[in-house]
């Protein structure tokens, strides 16, 4: 109680010291805004600080309670709630991890400090906590876990690095006994198990270039058919009983299929495919991770039901309109329930519990920025055609009510080897209520548009995938959309790379880049990656090739940020995570270091407790006013200002 009343002081007191203002919205600068129409400016505190929000619910197993994330103005705390009074019953921390409910009791699980553990909602005090961890297992970590009865459950052990050797284990829903059910080696990367969880198929590194599946047979593993490296092979379901499970493939096609995989000839029969881009993300509306419903592609926002189940979901979600994003899915173990999160028409998100037996749902919550809503915009997929012909594939955000060219942000996703698709967007949304158009741009490189497009970025950073980022905002020019005075580079990670280096070439081009937790010396980055790239580093090295290669090592030093300072022709904003394990925060120090001694325009923040991102609130308030800000000052657009929050007191989580 002393701490909340200390919060509430503390609250008061920035209110009282800052009772000239609670913002200061900065107005637009460029033309286009200045005469637009433009909606009203939602508070940045809106979009990353907002204590009233309510998010991640996780239904127990006869749908009759929920847990969530709750903020507040003292801090975020795990409540939980009875569905049909809504009366909250208890709050627990909010450090909980991987939380879900016990397969048919109401009991609450979560990961706390490095143990599992087991409450009863009405018993939340930590003394009646009881430990449910794998005795047996004691200092390894486990991941996707799932229910096999109610009184057991599937959890891998180990591999975090190439050469450790990973188990699955069968563990008891006490964490009392634990069964070794596949015994790893230090080349497996996963299993395949049958209705009965027994494994049937297991899938090790080969070599940097294949992957071999091999299958259990009686005398022991016998090999089954070898993959590679640049095709898409992933189970999406345990072993049926005729012998076939589905699977995302693009063995022998250049767009992975839906396909229906023999686990006796390795033949796949393909059930769905989108001749424009890879099949998309399936949705399991069961713990068991059985796909119900898949997304047809990226590029589309149409859905298949691959079940009984995945039609109901279907229909429920028609009587939305339309387009629908989906958010986090969470089935409860029963098998009748899902918690679902969606997004209709970019309105941010709706919390429903659905009843699959029922067909039927109720809502849990909105998202308390739902309020916005009719000031958010709709994104549109477009396309445009690169200096040497090739197709790229982008998704185009804009404000509304503008008549003419706006600053325009080309941004840049991480990777290389992911990608941009359409649907809510949050930090879009932020962008565009501020003035800017974004293009998001699926360079040469990304994936989800089949191996050959894929391909076609293999160690072509600097260049070809450049010219892709360089093409992409001279078209958003001539097409009238862009203000040529105020077009931005902007990314993070790969992207954070990619956008520094568009300062470094094309001058005239753009005029000012945010560069967030980038890799900006490849030699360096190629040198010291985390020990957890291990098991993927030859992903990596089809992009940038090896530091022990002479030409790649030229190409590395060639097309380095770091190595190309003096070249620099407008004004960057680093931003770095003291924490960074993947991109070392050292490459932003020493690139800012080299900028301002060659007098050019930059300028550094940092964050002490972030790794590769951003996450906790108060880094993402702190990001959103600096990257604002930086945007206002260097292409025209509309700023929030100070936050009251900016001064919230450190004790509040």
């Amino acid at each position: 109680m002393r701490k909340v009343l200390v919060a509430l002081v503390g609250i008061v007191a920035i209110i009282g010291a800052g009772a000239v203002f609670v913002t200061r919205d900065i107005p637009a600068t460029q033309v286009t805004l200045k005469d637009g129409d433009l909606p009203p400016l939602i508070p940045t505190r809106a979009f990353y600080a907002d204590p009233r929000a309510a998010y991640a619910y996780v239904a127990s197993g006869d749908g009759k309670y929920v847990s969530y994330e709750q903020a507040s103005l003292t801090g975020r705390s795990t409540a939980i709630k009875e569905v049909t009074t809504n009366e909250v019953i208890s709050t627990l921390p909010t450090e909980l991890q991987l939380r879900r409910w016990h397969p048919t009791k109401p009991l609450l699980r979560f990961l706390f400090e490095g143990h599992d553990w087991e409450v009863d909602p009405y018993k939340p005090e930590r003394e009646n906590w009881k430990r449910i961890s794998p005795v047996r297992l004691s200092g390894g970590w486990a991941k996707n876990e799932r229910a096999a009865t109610e009184y057991q459950r599937i959890l891998t052990w180990g591999k975090a690095h190439r050469n450790d050797v990973g188990h699955m284990w069968l563990v008891s829903q006490d964490g009392l006994s634990a069964e070794k059910i596949a015994e790893g080696n230090a080349k497996a990367k996963y299993w395949v198990f049958d209705q009965d969880t027994k494994p049937i198929l297991r899938l090790d590194s080969l070599d940097a270039a294949t992957t071999r599946l091999f299958r259990k047979k009686e005398s022991g593993w016998q090999k089954l058919a070898d993959i590679s490296l640049n095709d898409q092979f992933e189970p999406l379901e345990r072993v049926r009983p005729d012998g076939t499970f589905l699977a995302r493939s693009s063995r022998g096609r250049d767009k992975a299929a839906l396909v229906s995989f023999d686990v006796t000839t390795a033949k796949e029969t393909v059930l769905l495919e989108n001749p424009d881009a890879d099949i998309g993300r399936t949705t399991a509306l069961n713990i068991a991770g059985q796909p119900d419903v898949i997304r047809m592609g990226i590029d589309t926002n149409e859905r298949v039901a691959l079940t009984e189940r995945g039609q109901v979901f279907l229909d429920i979600l028609a009587e939305f309109p339309q387009p629908i994003s989906l958010g986090a899915t969470s089935p409860t173990a029963s098998g009748r329930y899902v918690t679902q999160s969606l997004s209709s028409q970019n309105k941010s998100y709706v919390f429903l519990l659905i009843d699959l037996e029922e067909k039927s749902y109720v809502t849990l919550g909105e998202y308390h920025f739902r309020r916005f809503a009719e000031n958010l915009v709709q994104e549109q997929a477009v396309s445009f055609k690169a200096r040497d012909g090739l197709g790229i594939p982008a998704v185009l955000t804009m404000p509304n009510d503008v008549n003419g060219p706006v600053p325009f942000i080309v941004y840049i996703h991480g990777g290389p080897a992911q990608n941009v698709s359409g649907g809510y967007n949050h930090e879009t949304q932020f962008l565009v209520n501020r003035g800017y158009g974004v293009l998001a741009v699926n360079f040469r490189g990304s994936t989800g548009f089949g191996k050959a497009f894929q391909n076609k970025g293999f160690k072509q950073f600097g260049r070809a995938m450049q010219d892709d980022i360089a093409d992409a905002a001279q078209w958003l020019v001539d097409e009238g959309l862009a203000d040529t005075d105020a077009l931005v580079a902007m990314g993070g990670s790969y992207g954070g790379y990619s956008a520094a280096l568009a300062m470094t070439r094309d001058p005239g081009l753009f005029d000012a880049a945010i560069v967030e937790f980038p890799m900006l010396d490849v030699e360096f980055q190629s040198k010291t990656y985390p020990g957890f790239w291990d098991n993927g580093i030859d992903g990596w090295w089809r992009y940038f090739g090896k530091v022990d290669n002479p030409d790649d090592l030229e190409l590395m030093r060639e097309y380095s940020p770091s190595n190309r300072v003096e070249k620099l022709h407008g004004p960057i904003m680093l931003l770095g995570g003291l924490r960074d394990q993947i991109t070392a925060v050292q490459q932003v120090q020493e690139f800012e270091a080299a900028a301002k001694a060659a007098g050019k325009d930059v300028e550094a923040h940092y964050f002490a407790d972030a790794g590769h991102g951003v996450s906790h609130w108060r880094d993402q308030l702190r990001r959103a006013r600096l990257v604002e800000d930086f945007l206002a000052e260097h292409a025209g657009g509309r700023s929030g200002g100070f936050e009251f929050v900016e001064r919230a007191p450190a004790f509040i989580d």
